[in-house]
């Protein structure tokens, strides 16, 4: 009895040092405060498609209540960036057809795994679920729906009957969601259906003609930049306090404007022996984003196989008359995205380079990471459609029909098929 009490008092004790943010607790008053402030600085109204959330949102509560219709967004794979992706595009589609959405994003030790795409972080690792707002636990009822769609993949079936569009391409995903009707009907006869993605296939729902009328937008118009953004914003808005502590480390208690981002993935040469060097064409784009600018804020962010180009960036900085670099406090060390801290520190990276006024490189495509930050900055920046339009992914031989990356609306309503079905 004494040996329970003392526990109880321990425990109390322990709780009463902790402080409620909206959904997580966290433990000191310094960074409760951190945390307050990043909710209040940061837009998470879903911008032109509130009111569509917030009436999934309603929707949603039902279907999990009744075991009604779900969609398992299949998150287990590949980078940060890529699961953002899939994530915001599922919700994107859960809110189009009135389903709730579950969220398969489990941690992996990646100490005993060969995998090159384990993540040591969970969703829940990086982010607060907003019950008020959605629910993407794994419930025991979806454990079967998930084993259903692993199996499809691994017998290669065609067409894969239990995910969402049924197809592996990307690309054709993107144009289904874009030109076709949806609604509570789509799919009705299927309770639990998958999705997946290894690029982000969202952005096409904001493009939906049909979509955009049943919600008074203007059916002729969006910025899927922004509002894939937007999107993202209310339902991963809220990072974990450890998020926040470290966008802090790099931006101060004045929240220091970043005036240049930069991202670079792959960056590194690597002539016949294989050997990484330094690639002095990032350096350039360098110095055009910096040309005019006064006392500028520079952060740069880079993976494992750009680390000799960022220490040469680094260095041109350092010698650079009244330049600021923002930094974590651990800039000279490689990037290491198999470890916990690691990944925490690539999602606080991604917050900063959001924050940034100038972000590069311009154009997009090269990494879903990059464009995870470009979505994001789009919507809480509030970019124009043509300040969106420099980042929209284009090739010379297919101008209008991204693979990867959202362009504008109306650059996609000239391409083949791009009508409302």
């Amino acid at each position: 009895m004494q040996l329970s009490l003392a526990l109880l008092l321990v425990s109390t004790a322990r709780a009463a040092k902790e402080f409620a943010t909206d959904g997580e607790h966290v433990a000191n008053s310094h960074l409760a405060l951190l945390k307050e402030r990043w909710l209040e600085a940061t837009d998470r109204s879903g911008g032109v498609w509130g009111p569509a959330l917030a009436n999934w949102s309603i929707a949603a509560k039902r279907e999990r209540k009744e075991n009604g219709k779900f969609l398992i967004a299949f998150a287990d794979d590949y980078g940060l960036g890529n699961r953002i992706n899939i994530v915001t595009s599922t919700l994107a589609l859960a809110m189009a057809t009135g389903r709730s959405l579950i969220v398969l994003w489990p941690h992996t030790d990646c100490r005993h795994t060969n995998h090159g795409d384990c993540d040591p972080t969970s969703i829940n690792d990086l982010f607060v679920e907003n019950e008020t707002r959605a629910q993407w636990g794994v419930g025991s009822h979806a454990h079967a729906a998930i084993s259903r769609c692993r199996d499809d993949v691994k017998r290669h079936a065609k067409p894969l009957k239990r995910w969402a569009i049924g197809e592996e391409d990307d690309r054709k995903t993107a144009e289904h969601l874009m030109t076709h009707r949806l609604g509570p009907e789509w799919r009705k006869e299927d309770p639990y259906l998958c999705t997946y993605g290894f690029f982000y296939w969202g952005w096409a729902l904001t493009c939906n003609q049909y979509l955009r009328r049943a919600w008074g937008l203007d059916p002729n118009a969006g910025n899927p930049w922004a509002e894939f953004g937007g999107l993202m914003s209310w339902l991963l808005g809220d990072a974990r306090a450890s998020i926040v502590s470290r966008v802090h480390k790099a931006l101060g208690d004045k929240n220091i404007k970043c005036d240049v981002g930069m991202h670079l993935r792959r960056a590194d040469g690597l002539p016949g022996d294989g050997t990484q060097t330094e690639n002095l064409k990032w350096k350039v784009h360098l110095e055009e984003a910096l040309a005019g600018l006064k006392s500028p804020n520079v952060y740069i962010a880079a993976d494992h196989e750009s680390k000799k180009t960022k220490w040469m960036l680094l260095h041109y900085l350092e010698e650079r008359a009244d330049t600021h670099i923002l930094t974590l406090g651990h800039d000279t060390k490689a990037a290491d995205r198999k470890s916990r801290s690691g990944l925490l520190d690539a999602l606080a990276e991604n917050f900063i380079l959001s924050s940034c006024t100038t972000l590069l490189p311009r154009g997009t495509g090269a990494s879903t990471f990059h464009d995870v930050a470009v979505a994001r900055a789009a919507f809480q920046q509030k970019w124009n459609e043509s300040r969106a339009a420099s980042f929209a992914f284009r090739r010379k031989d297919r101008p209008a029909r991204p693979l990867i990356s959202p362009a504008l609306c109306a650059d996609l309503d000239n391409a083949p098929n791009a009508t409302v079905r």
